[in-house]
């Protein structure tokens, strides 16, 4: 998934707006998004605003998701943006949501890996492999019992919220009829309830 990253530029000292957006596309990039960085748009500081924005919206366009930084309503540039991503039908992840819902997502992940080997990058693709499978339900599951929105669990698996209901059930029927996977299911489970 193709994602451009949104926030305040204008009137903030340069070298801090380019640090900013350097460590959210690194951070994007560990969630395995292709990442659009407007500061990296080709051009230089001496080009006008209005050059800036058209440049950016040209970029913005091909991406299938907008990632709208702390203070973006403060923009003018990031506020049309985040309109042209509306009215595009992008996918919208805001800063303060993404960082909150990030610390337990890491340690679902962690306590996956740690069950099954598995990093996230390889049970996200769209391999139908079964260990693969087996670690996206553990994933998509926990995710779901913290009270994480369907659209938001489809947008860290690359994956229509449809298909989230469908690991969901999924999950139901192999723990209840497979031993192998419901073995896996209670050593998460036990890892992700250890006090911390």
């Amino acid at each position: 998934m193709k994602i451009y990253i949104s926030g305040k530029i204008s009137g903030l000292p340069f070298t801090e707006v380019k640090a900013k957006f350097q460590e959210m596309q690194d951070f994007l990039e560990t969630l395995n998004f292709e990442v659009t960085n407007p500061i990296k748009n080709g051009l230089t500081q001496q080009h006008t605003w209005e050059q800036h924005i058209a440049r950016d919206v040209e970029l913005l366009l091909p991406c299938n998701a907008i990632y709208m930084l702390n203070g973006w309503h403060n923009s003018v540039g990031a506020s049309i943006e985040y309109d042209i991503a509306i009215r595009t039908g992008k996918d919208i992840w805001f800063e303060s949501h993404v960082v909150k819902n990030q610390n337990m997502v890491l340690k679902i992940q962690n306590a996956i890996h740690e069950v099954t080997g598995m990093k996230f990058n390889e049970y996200i693709t769209k391999s139908r492999k079964r260990d693969g499978f087996f670690a996206r339900m553990l994933f998509v599951y926990h995710c779901r019992k913290n009270r994480m929105k369907l659209a938001n669990i489809a947008q860290y698996v690359h994956r229509h919220h449809t298909a989230i209901l469908y690991i969901l059930k999924k999950y139901e029927d192999e723990t209840t009829y497979n031993p192998y996977f419901r073995e896996l299911a209670q050593k998460v489970d036990n890892i992700l309830n250890q006090p911390q």
